[in-house]
Formats: C-alpha cells, structure tokens, sequence
C-alpha cells in the first residue's frame, strides 16, 4: 500500500457505497477489491484518492432524490387515500431497497463463485498430473469444492428471496391499484348521485 493510497474501514465504505458488509468482504476475497482484514481484526478497504471521492460524490447525489421522495411520501399522509398510497410507497421503497441488497449480494456471490470454479478446474489439472499423489493438493481440491458448494447454496437461496420479493411486490400494486379502482368507483357514484339531486332541483 503505497502512501497515496486511502485505507477505509469496510463498514464506511458499505455504508457509502449502500451495499452490504458481506459483500465488501466478498470482493476483497475475490480480488475485486484492493482490501484486507488487518492485525486488529477489522475490515479494510485500500482506494485511491480518486476512487474515494467518487464513492462519497455517489452518496451525495443519492441523497437528494431520497430526500425528495420522502417529502412526497410525507404530504401524501394528509389524507385517508394518501396515507394508503404512503403507507404503499413506504413497503415499496423497502422492499426495492432489500432488493438492491440482495442482487448486490448475489452479483458478489457470482463473482467469487467464478473465481472459485477457475481454481476447482486448475486444481484438477494439478490432480490429472500428479495423479493423486500429492495429498495436499488433494484436500486443497477438496476443501475448495466444499467451499464452492456452499457458495452455490448461498446463490440459490438469494435467487429464493428476490423471486419472493419480486412477488410481494406484485400483489401490493395489484392491491393498492384495486384500492384506487374502488375509490374512483365511489366517486363516480356520488357524481352520478349529485347529478340525479341538481336535475330534480331544477325540474
């Protein structure tokens, strides 16, 4: 690490970055982040000054539209229909953002995962030309294997949780748009009921 390099804790830059402390971890391990966990037991991230600022420009320009969305959110709880529809947006915002997690998670998962069936098939050839008798190549290959097993486990069930997540999704739009349908249904009752009351006022 040279001293123009920026050492931030994984946390921070989760956290900046919205994605989640596994999956920092998870690029580290992979090679697709320059970072380390250290003597003092904590994760670290190692950027460039460059990188750095683009991480925390990214945060910033987040804020705005998130800050924008809230007041909406806000204004529309006035009312009984706007609480609903808050109430709607609030649900579909989490689970959207549980939804990002999930595909970050997922999208490093993946990567490690490639990584992991690189060296599984490297090994193999390893195995293939010291014909098994290289024990510690052996239980490299095996541990490896076992570590690739799990990892597609870990993919499985993400997909699992974004299917279902996808599903809730779609039945709280189909619930809120049959809710609107029945209030627009109802006004239009009272318009028609209004209308029938001013044409006996004026006959």
């Amino acid at each position: 690490m040279n001293n123009d390099t920026i050492k931030v804790k994984a946390t921070e830059y989760a956290l900046r970055a919205q994605i989640s402390l596994n999956t920092v971890k998870n690029r580290i391990r992979a090679g697709v982040l320059k970072g380390a966990k250290e003597e003092d037991g904590i994760w670290y991230v190692y950027l460039s000054e460059d990188e750095w600022e683009h991480i925390r420009s990214l945060e910033d320009s987040i804020k705005p539209t998130k800050q924008l969305i809230e007041k909406n959110i806000e204004e529309l709880g006035t009312n009984l229909e706007g609480k609903l529809i808050a109430t709607y947006m609030n649900a579909l915002m989490q689970s959207q953002e549980q939804k990002e997690r999930l595909l970050h998670e997922l999208s490093s998962l993946q990567t490690l995962l490639a990584i992991r069936e690189n060296k599984i098939e490297q090994l193999e050839k390893e195995v293939e030309i010291l014909k098994y008798k290289n024990s510690e190549a052996q239980e490299v290959y095996k541990k490896t294997k076992e570590e690739n097993e799990t990892l597609r486990k870990e993919v499985s069930s993400l997909l699992e949780k974004i299917r279902k997540l996808e599903q809730s999704i779609e039945r709280a739009e189909i619930e809120c748009q049959r809710k609107l349908l029945e209030k627009e249904q109802a006004i239009l009752l009272k318009e028609i009921e209004i209308a029938k009351l001013k044409e006996k006022e004026s006959n």
